[in-house]
């Protein structure tokens, strides 16, 4: 069993896991109305409550695995602990591919909404629009490696804001637009849409439905998994089933069906060719017209840059959901460890942040082959082939799970529940897996590219995962289990400080920094360091020591930075001492410290005992007089050695 410190602190309360799934959720609707009606036509509503309706059968089986498998991961932590580390892995990989899928088309998308918030729609070209696509997904990719603090605060504002503009949109255009006529003139079941434009449709429309795999895979940071996860994913999906009809409805009332032998469903409307890549704009045109030119104009601005904020931010928060799931994969040895490695300073793993951005930006390019639609359809269909497997893998292991493990402690519950041979069977888990099992039946069979590309990146995953596991000497079917440092035997310090000593600038005082502000995350604390300026006994306490205090305030700048970077509050401390050991031993005193974390660079010294020896004077004083517990880091002599020849180096 492999054993790790937590590294992601459990700040997520139910207001920012409910704005991180609306947020992705809220998204996908700003081209996946567009997309879904040019093949579901006047029965664009209907096909999005029948793509709801299986998204509601599995935010029952998201809730409930996630209240009860406090682990990152998703569907696919739920997969692997129902079966083995092969079906989560395929469930893990389906994932992977809807994350970069879902950055693709948002940065596809986001051009468009932002030329037509300013009434230039249709003036960005389709290679326009992937260039300019490829350069927001490096340009993220970049952020995210050097900007390392959490965005989820900002997705709560951005996401009350697109909830705000979309539900204002859902007022307004059923109450100006809303024309039963209209709608029921435009439906001919059959002819339009025709049945195998029906067919295609319903598994595009499974794009407008997103969020539940990073939900469910923030389970391990949420500060109360049991509580926080229900209530998120009942209160989002309620919201966005309610808004898509809405729209939907609105949106279809607004642009009658025309015959169009060139389009793919042989009728169109100006939502599916004027507004297809910038669909929520065309209603918001449509709403224009019913309004004064001012009040329009406003309309207009506050769709466009709400889809240019909210898209950038799926984009965003679609990396870290990829590059966690990544982390977690690899730490159980289901993708290469690589992947999950971390520096010094990250919080999330540096490769695969670079992955994902590669990959996204691979289907970008692949896809420009194409035209704008085919493209666009192309990528949905990917879509619709991953999350189909991720629904119908989480519903089914919700379902084997109440088979295989009745008794395991479920702080939630779906309702809905049959008894068979004493155990409580989920009706709304066995329904979800057998109809998102249809519907991706129903993928591969209208959509080539989904059956050729979805098929290939499935296999390309499998070989990947094979080479893994016997490189590790692991079996295919076997599940690897990692190990949570209890709580209570590594931090049990909640709201209470953390003291890291902090003398220079190097490798060791980066890296116990980020142990501390690591488990400062986890435990809801705070971080002091302190710097001691060792003043000898034959020199005044206030003697100029002009490098020293250059030093400290180098290193403490350091430890700030970091601090922020993993969300947490730091104070510094600088003091000039006889003894450093006492100073920081003092400090932790003061502070009421839970914990000290302490670097300890192996050196060859002269010692009053082996324990000093070892440890070297400042830390074995600190370990013998701490008011609290000390967690120490020993670092081998080649670390101090090499730091050395460095600022030897530097000042040469």
């Amino acid at each position: 069993m492999a054993r790790k410190i937590p590294v992601l602190g459990r700040v997520l309360g139910a207001p920012a896991l409910y704005a991180s799934v609306y947020g992705e959720i809220g998204s996908s609707l700003y081209y996946a109305l567009g997309i879904t009606a040019v093949y579901a036509l006047g029965l664009t509503p209907i096909v999005f409550l029948i793509a709801g309706a299986l998204f509601t059968l599995a935010a029952a089986a998201y809730a409930e695995g996630g209240a009860t498998i406090d682990e990152p991961g998703g569907g696919a932590a739920f997969a692997r602990r129902a079966f083995n580390d092969m079906v989560g892995f395929i469930a893990g990989w389906a994932t992977i591919l809807d994350y970069l899928i879902g950055i693709a088309l948002a940065a596809l998308f986001i051009p468009h909404y932002v030329a037509g918030a300013f009434g230039r729609e249709g003036s960005v070209s389709a290679h326009q629009a992937t260039a300019l696509a490829v350069a927001i997904v490096v340009a993220v990719t970049v952020v995210r490696l050097f900007r390392r603090r959490d965005v989820y605060t900002v997705g709560v504002a951005v996401s009350l804001l697109d909830l705000v503009v979309q539900a204002g949109m859902a007022v307004f255009g059923l109450a100006l637009l809303f024309d039963w006529h209209a709608l029921t003139a435009d439906v001919d079941l059959g002819v339009k849409p025709t049945w195998s434009a029906l067919a295609f449709a319903i598994p595009i429309a499974m794009i407008g439905f997103t969020g539940l795999e990073k939900v469910a895979s923030l389970a391990g940071i949420a500060k109360n998994p049991a509580k926080d996860i229900p209530d998120s994913v009942r209160t989002s999906v309620f919201t966005v089933v309610l808004i898509y009809a809405a729209i939907a409805t609105a949106a279809t009332s607004a642009y009658p069906i025309k015959p169009d032998p060139g389009a793919p469903a042989h009728y169109s409307s100006e939502l599916t060719t004027t507004w297809l890549d910038a669909p929520m704009l065309g209603l918001s045109h449509a709403i224009g017209t019913h309004l004064p030119d001012p009040l329009a104009i406003a309309v207009r601005l506050a769709v466009g840059l709400t889809a240019t904020l909210i898209l950038v931010l799926a984009i965003t928060t679609s990396f870290s959901g990829c590059a966690r799931l990544c982390d977690a994969m690899g730490e159980r040895s289901q993708l290469p460890p690589i992947l999950g490695r971390r520096g010094r300073r990250a919080v999330l793993p540096p490769v695969a942040l670079v992955a994902t951005g590669v990959l996204a930006t691979g289907f970008l390019v692949v896809g420009a082959v194409f035209g704008s639609s085919e493209e666009v359809l192309t990528l949905a269909s990917l879509y619709s082939f991953g999350i189909l497997i991720s629904l119908m893998l989480a519903n089914a292991s919700i379902a084997w799970l109440r088979w295989t493990e009745p008794d395991m402690p479920r702080a939630f519950t779906m309702r809905g529940n049959v008894a068979v041979s004493g155990r409580q069977i989920p009706v709304p888990a066995v329904l979800g897996a057998i109809g998102a099992f249809a519907v991706w039946v129903l993928c591969l069979g209208t959509h080539e590219g989904a059956r050729i590309v979805g098929l290939c990146w499935i296999l390309a995953g499998l070989l990947i995962y094979a080479a893994v596991r016997i490189a590790a000497g692991l079996p295919l079917m076997s599940r690897v289990v990692v190990g949570e440092a209890p709580a209570d035997e590594l931090i049990g310090i909640p709201h209470r400080a953390i003291v890291v000593p902090l003398e220079k600038l190097d490798a060791m005082a980066e890296e116990v920094a980020a142990t501390a502000c690591r488990l400062a995350a986890e435990s809801d604390a705070r971080v002091v360091g302190v710097s001691a300026i060792v003043v000898p006994v034959r020199e005044p306490l206030d003697a100029l020591r002009p490098e020293r205090d250059e030093e400290a305030a180098r290193v403490q700048a350091m430890a700030r930075s970091l601090a922020g970077d993993y969300g947490v509050e730091y104070t510094g401390v600088v003091r000039r001492t006889r003894m450093a050991g006492r100073t920081v031993v003092d400090v932790a005193t003061d502070e009421d410290a839970g914990l000290i974390v302490i670097g300890a660079p192996a050196k060859r010294r002269l010692a009053h005992s082996r324990e000093e020896a070892f440890f070297g004077k400042t830390v074995d004083f600190v370990l013998r007089k701490a008011p609290c517990r000390v967690l120490v880091t020993h670092f081998p002599a080649g670390v101090a050695a090499e730091d050395e020849v460095r600022d030897l180096a530097t000042q040469a």
